[in-house]
C-alpha cells in the first residue's frame, strides 16, 4: 500500500515479497474488497481536489473551503491523489482540522524535496512526504506557503 501501486519506495525484496504472498496464496479479491473507499468520503476528497491550482507549472495546490474541517488521514491522501494527475511532480494540500489547526501535506515523486518545504514552515519528513501544522487561517497558511516557494525558487530552485 504504501508503495503506491509499486512505483516508490521499491525494491527487489518488495517484488519477492509480493511474489512469496501471491503463491502462498494470497486472495487479491479480497485485498480489493478491504481497500474499497466509502463513497462520501471519496467526494469529499473531490470536493478538495475540485479547488486544486497548478503553481510553478508541476505544483499542484489545493485549499479547502474555510470552515470545512478534514482530517490529517483525509489531507494527506488527496495530496497522494493529485500526485496521479498528468504533469504534477509535487502536491500540496491546505486544510483547517477538526483541532483547529491548518494542516498542510506535502507529497512529491522526488524531483522535489518537500521537507525542506515543510521544514521551513516547522514541521518536517521526507524527500517525498512531508506536513506541518500550523495556527492561523487558510489564507495566511497558503501565503506562508508560497513565499516559502518563492525562496526556495529564488535560491537554489525547486525542482532537481
Amino acid at each position: 500500500m504504501d508503495t503506491k501501486h509499486f512505483a516508490l519506495h521499491t525494491g527487489s525484496r518488495t517484488f519477492e515479497a509480493a511474489g512469496f504472498l501471491r503463491r502462498s496464496g494470497a486472495d487479491t479479491i479480497m485485498i480489493q474488497r478491504l481497500m474499497k473507499e466509502d463513497l462520501s468520503e471519496y467526494i469529499a476528497k473531490a470536493e478538495i481536489i475540485k479547488h486544486a491550482k497548478m503553481v510553478y507549472g508541476n505544483i499542484a495546490l489545493a485549499v479547502t473551503d474555510p470552515g470545512s474541517k478534514t482530517s490529517q488521514m483525509m489531507i494527506a491522501q488527496v495530496a497522494d491523489t493529485l500526485l496521479n494527475m498528468t504533469d504534477v511532480v509535487a502536491s500540496f494540500v491546505i486544510s483547517e482540522r477538526p483541532d483547529g489547526l491548518i494542516g498542510i501535506s506535502a507529497r512529491s515523486l522526488g524531483r522535489m524535496n518537500v521537507q525542506v518545504v515543510m521544514e521551513r514552515l516547522g514541521g518536517g519528513g521526507h524527500l517525498t512526504n512531508a506536513a506541518v501544522q500550523l495556527e492561523g487561517t487558510l489564507g495566511e497558511a497558503e501565503k506562508r506557503l508560497t513565499n516559502v516557494l518563492a525562496e526556495i525558487e529564488k535560491e537554489e530552485g525547486l525542482f532537481e
